[in-house]
């Protein structure tokens, strides 16, 4: 099972960044022993979807409170239900005061991995993070890197390859289709 509640509150207290990324980097090697990073291509087609993604948006103003309880509905949801493939961590695509730093985001996505554990996919946000914070996901649990369409797929390959793991397109029920 996933951190409880109170160990998720004590890993957003914590200045510990790295061993939070390493935890999470920890569980997404348990789930994907590959060392296989997804990624689909913008013509990935999301109404072919027979199970959904999860989105959890910061960067709203809500509190780390907030944050977990959110994270607390979906394992719910998902225990019940089985409904997600994956989980997508965003920011707010405005930039206001608020908006949360890389640091901020790579904590929060490293937490996500750790708390919900009954979610196989973590995917990064390439549109709000850009592909440097990307390819620090994937050292802080994520294993998808999203729907690629702002980018060129070699960009991303390279990025994925770069953090030491191996690019795999997948489509939109993340079933895999190259690997190289």
């Amino acid at each position: 099972m996933g951190i409880n509640r109170q160990q998720a509150l004590d890993c957003f207290a914590s200045d510990d960044l790295i061993g939070i990324g390493m935890e999470a980097d920890a569980v997404r090697r348990t789930l994907h022993p590959g060392g296989v990073v997804t990624y689909a291509l913008g013509s990935a087609d999301p109404a072919s979807e027979t199970n959904s993604t999860a989105t959890m948006t910061i960067g709203q103003g809500e509190s780390v409170e907030e944050r977990i309880a959110q994270l607390e509905k979906l394992r719910a949801e998902q225990q019940e239900t089985g409904a997600f493939h994956a989980f997508r961590l965003m920011t707010s695509a405005a930039l206001a005061p608020d908006d949360p730093t890389a640091v901020e985001y790579l904590k929060t996505l490293a937490i996500s991995r750790l708390y919900l554990d009954n979610i196989a996919n973590i995917e990064a946000s390439l549109d709000t993070q850009g592909l440097k914070v990307l390819q620090m996901t994937l050292r802080f649990g994520a294993n998808d890197a999203g729907v690629i369409n702002e980018t060129t797929e070699e960009d991303i390959r390279r990025v994925i390859r770069g953090a030491g793991l191996k690019p795999v397109e997948r489509d939109a029920e993340y079933r895999m289709h190259f690997l190289g």
